[in-house]
Order: structure tokens, then sequence, then C-alpha cells
């Protein structure tokens, strides 16, 4: 991703490894891999020992490259998630943002670009520059970012509010246009002016502090309903793949791409429990074909 070019820069920085997009490629695959085979990722991130196993599988792959875990892969690794989650935050967090997913890069303006950068050092770079492996790393280090089909988005959750809230500003604005239309009708016994604006004062301030209240319910019910949604998908995805493991032939990259198509389908994930076995063997190799 950084260069064309491999091996190691001399004088200041020499330890530094200058990846090709071939080496990028293969080491992504290896952490998928490892992913799906579930040894050695956990919630926090990769366990101990899980480099070692990265450099025996890249020296399989690409023989005599001289790729260490550390410190080539493990650098490698955290750059790629800095770069992955500096994307998903500009996604789910950004005004202005969109993802050319044929060209797998962030598209907006540049005034809108700098200005996020500003305040999101780790984004600088990433405008209209391709990472390739952005479906795949968002297996390695998204766990799903509650942005799958059936599960509400970040986004979803701040426009939900965002119109809550002009929804009960209207509210108050309303309230304060009835007391003012009162007062020009009053007749000598009621309220001074001093006490009518006192009062839409006290109207104005119960109805803000009742507006927060409700943004307040609505933010708990709707995160309350985004972990229940991921945990859902986390177990389906965890029985898919359990199911998928059970038949013979398979390596895990097969695993994988059988998952992805798989769960993209609730009729598919039906099939996958009912057929018979040896059915649900041919099957799957017909998904394998599929392009």
């Amino acid at each position: 991703m950084d260069s064309t070019s491999s091996g190691q820069i001399r004088g200041r920085g020499r330890n530094k490894r200058v990846w090709t997009p071939g080496e990028d490629e293969k080491l992504v695959e290896c952490l998928v891999e490892l992913c799906v085979s579930r040894k050695v990722k956990c919630d926090n991130g990769f366990k101990p020992g899980a480099f070692l196993q990265v450099e025996k599988m890249l020296e399989e792959k690409l023989p005599n490259c001289g790729l260490k875990a550390s410190p080539h892969i493990e650098s490698r690794v955290k750059t790629l998630k800095k770069q992955f989650n500096a994307i998903m935050d500009m996604l789910t967090h950004g005004s202005g943002f969109s993802w050319d997913n044929a060209k797998k890069m962030v598209l907006c303006d540049q005034d809108v670009f700098e200005g996020w950068v500003k305040g999101h050092k780790d984004a600088n770079g990433l405008r209209l520059k391709p990472f390739p492996h952005f479906d795949d790393l968002s297996l390695v280090f998204g766990k799903d970012r509650a942005n799958r089909k059936g599960a509400m988005s970040a986004a979803d959750i701040l426009k939900e509010l965002d119109q809550g809230e002009a929804n009960n500003d209207i509210g108050v604005d309303d309230l304060e246009v009835e007391a003012d239309g009162s007062h020009t009708n009053t007749v000598a016994s009621t309220p001074s002016r001093m006490e009518c604006s006192s009062q839409s004062r006290r109207k104005r301030a119960k109805n803000e502090d009742t507006t927060l209240i409700n943004v307040m319910t609505r933010t708990c019910n709707a995160l309350e309903s985004l972990v229940g949604n991921f945990n859902q998908q986390m177990e389906r995805e965890n029985r898919v793949v359990g199911e998928l493991q059970k038949l013979p032939n398979l390596n895990r990259l097969d695993i994988l791409k059988l998952s992805q198509i798989i769960m993209n389908d609730s009729m598919k994930v039906k099939l996958l429990f009912n057929l018979d076995e040896d059915l649900k063997v041919e099957w799957v190799k017909q998904l394998l074909q599929t392009p």
C-alpha cells in the first residue's frame, strides 16, 4: 500500500520495512485465516505468539521474504489497523464522507477532509487513497462495528436523535407563542407582563428538561437495541461458521468465502441448517464456484 518496492530502508529508520502490494495481500490473507480459525484472535486483539504464526505462514506463501514477527509484521498490522479505524471513524462519525466500494477509497470534498484531519491526525492522507483490503480487514479489526444488515448504525442513531430534538424545539416555541398571545388579550385582573414572562421562562425550562430526558431515553433504548442486534448477529455467525467446519474438504478460505455468501441471504442460512449432509456438500461446492 505504501510502495511498489520492497526491502529495508538504510540510514535513519533502517528497521522500517517498505511493503509491496503483494506482501500486503498475503499478510491480510494470513490474518483472515487466523481470525476464521478463532485460535489466535481475542476481543482486544491478537493473542501472544500470533505474529510468530503469521511469520511462518508468510514464509510458506512468500519464500525468502524475510518478514519477521517483530518488527515487520507487528508494525504493519498496527499501521493497517490505524488506517482501518481512521476510515471507519470518517464513515460512521463524520459528515460529508462516502465510500467508493469499486475503488475502495474514501470520497469527500477537500475542505471537508482538511477540517476533519485537524482533529483526527490518523486520517491524514486517506482521502482518495485506495485501501483495497478494507472488506477483509473488517473481519480482522472491525468485529461488525454495528453496520451490518439488521443492526442500527451510529449514523442512524444520530439522525434519529437530531429529528427528535427538532420536533421538541417546535413544541417549546409553540408554548411561548401561546403564552404571549394570551397576554395580549388579558384584562386588568391578569398577571403583569413581567409575571407572564417569568411563567414563560419556567415553562421553557421545564420543557427543555423534558426534551433532554426524552433524548437520553431514546439514546439508551437505541444503544440497548444495538447491543442486542450485535449479540444476535455474532451468535448467528458463530453457528454458520461452526456448521461449515463440519463439512469435509473445506479449507479456511473456503469457509470464509462461504460464510460471507451465506450470511448475506437469510434463505441460504436456512438451507445450510436444513439440507441433508450429501446435498449440503454439493450445494456449498456450487457456492464456491460463484464469482
